[in-house]
């Protein structure tokens, strides 16, 4: 089992559905991870018209960071975090990549991704943040056409 896995693993196994947002396409979980709180936000089904196959890398990005004693970010952090995401919404297409889940909490946020081709996926991303300052990310993928890791994810929240 690689190290994501477990990571993954022992997150879900915390998860506690809370609310759906008011158009019904994703919804927000809690959860807790090392004694701090978790917060997912996830779209609720695979989106009409994706076919899992046609995204089949799935992408991480992780911002790590300091935060006080609730492993949540501090009102500066959450800012660029939102700058960030603001500025990867433009390749959320199903012709380009689609993001499923973001976890935040226990010192770090997780955008998940999958896409359809990562090398093009970095050059778009790259390109959207060339005017941006430099964010603390990191970014790993992996091959994943069946969109396994999100499905599980899924399966956990459901059986609830």
């Amino acid at each position: 089992m690689s190290r994501l896995t477990k990571f993954f693993a022992a997150i879900m196994a915390w998860v506690v559905p809370m609310t759906a947002n008011a158009e019904g396409t994703y919804f927000t979980a809690t959860g807790q991870e090392d004694g701090k709180a978790l917060i997912f936000r996830s779209l609720k089904a695979v989106p009409a018209g994706v076919h899992e196959a046609d995204l089949p890398n799935r992408v991480i990005i992780l911002w790590p960071y300091e935060a006080d004693l609730n492993g949540m970010p501090d009102a500066d952090a959450n800012s660029a975090q939102i700058a960030f995401e603001d500025a990867l919404m433009p390749l959320d297409v199903n012709e380009i990549g689609r993001q499923v889940l973001v976890v935040t909490g226990n010192n770090r946020k997780e955008w998940h991704w999958y896409v359809k081709d990562f090398d093009s996926w970095m050059a778009q991303l790259n390109q959207r943040l060339a005017t941006s300052p430099a964010y603390p990310i990191d970014i790993s993928h992996t091959y994943e056409p069946q969109w396994s890791s999100y499905k599980d994810f899924l399966a956990e929240v459901n059986g609830l």
